[in-house]
């Protein structure tokens, strides 16, 4: 059964060493990921986990996104794929990626 990559959503999330997450999604896979590539993405919008306190205060919103402080929070998708290659993806990456692995991004939908 392939991934819908748009309808993903995060369970529970945990802080690790350094800007490491531990991810647990709806479907039970768990996984974890660096997100330290997004401190040099998004210009200032990440520049907020520069303080590990920050970092550390992630929570899984509402909508199944983890989320921090100041509503900065990431696409469950895209989190997914990161987990599943094992490692941060650029955007156009990220897409590319996850076509391969179910189709285009709007035929996930």
């Amino acid at each position: 059964m392939k991934t819908n990559y748009l309808l993903e959503e995060v369970t529970s999330i945990r802080p690790l060493e350094g800007y490491r997450v531990a991810v647990t999604f709806a479907d039970s896979f768990s996984a974890d990921v660096d997100l330290s590539p997004l401190l040099n993405c998004g210009g200032e919008i990440f520049q907020p986990w520069r303080d590990p306190d920050f970092f550390r205060r992630v929570t899984v919103n509402d909508f199944g996104a983890p989320e921090w402080p100041g509503e900065l929070d990431l696409s469950p998708g895209s989190l997914r794929a990161w987990c599943e290659a094992g490692k941060f993806m650029d955007y156009e990456e990220t897409d590319a990626w996850i076509e391969r692995h179910c189709g285009s991004p709007e035929k996930a939908a």
